[in-house]
């Protein structure tokens, strides 16, 4: 099954953006536990490429990654899943899947997307990067103090939002447009974990992207650093406790062969 992007509330006014609790509300009191997955290692990935709303094959490395973790979250009972629509999270999930019995139902959702980058897209990130250095007045042979520096000014949201002003398509999405889609998709998942017939703790697991993973999390989470970096294949663990509006933070970007 798979779901567009609706973030408008009754078709008209743009989705507002919730505080945690808010979002916690919509769980109804249900106690809810969220394993969230980065899809497997890509050949952008190796090659370094900015890799937003486009795709890549799934590399040897990443699919040794996917049967890992598989392994690893067999043993645990799901009752939903989401997933992003884009082909590498696709088949992360589905990996993960197969190894699961019962398996959940799943949803593959645009919501659920890495940021786009526009016609960035596919470049070599050193180039962008570079670009964003040049377009905040430093040397392009200082990157990296470069970009501590501009990152200290403007922020970690303040860096991407330069990418897409240097975006020529106009397409790259804005730092905060990625927080309402994070926004919009954790209340898609909530709200579909607190109508699970039952009282028991909902499980659920999500298949996303890196960056939109911070995302996701700094929703929920808010003392999570915007510029944590998680691994592929990696599984973080946000759990709401049953009758509460506060979002704990269980665990951070795990790989497979880390302890439980």
């Amino acid at each position: 099954m798979t779901e567009g992007p609706d973030t408008t509330r009754g078709g008209a006014e743009p989705a507002e953006q919730h505080l945690p609790e808010e979002l916690a509300a919509y769980a109804e009191g249900r106690a809810l536990r969220l394993r969230i997955v980065r899809h497997a290692e890509t050949e952008h990935n190796t090659n370094h490429l900015m890799q937003g709303w486009s795709d890549s094959p799934i590399t040897e490395r990443g699919r040794e990654q996917i049967a890992a973790v598989a392994d690893r979250l067999s043993a645990e009972r799901f009752d939903l899943a989401f997933s992003s629509d884009l082909q590498r999270t696709r088949t992360t999930a589905e990996g993960i899947l197969a190894r699961l019995r019962p398996q959940p139902p799943i949803r593959y959702d645009e919501l659920l997307r890495e940021w786009s980058f526009g016609s960035h897209e596919e470049r070599p990130a050193a180039d962008v990067w570079r670009e964003v250095i040049v377009q905040h007045g430093f040397e392009v042979d200082r990157e990296l103090s470069a970009l501590r520096s501009i990152g200290e000014q403007v922020g970690w949201r303040g860096l991407f939002d330069t990418i897409a002003q240097l975006d020529a398509s106009g397409q790259a999405e804005q730092a905060a447009e990625t927080v309402v889609r994070a926004d919009a998709a954790l209340e898609r998942i909530v709200r579909a974990a607190s109508a699970v017939p039952g009282g028991d703790e909902v499980q659920v697991l999500v298949v996303s992207h890196g960056g939109f993973i911070t995302s996701l999390l700094r929703q929920l989470v808010p003392e999570v650093t915007p510029d944590t970096i998680l691994p592929n294949c990696s599984v973080t663990t946000v759990s709401l406790p049953e009758g509460t509006l506060v979002w704990q933070l269980d665990r951070l970007g795990e790989t497979a062969d880390a302890r439980r």
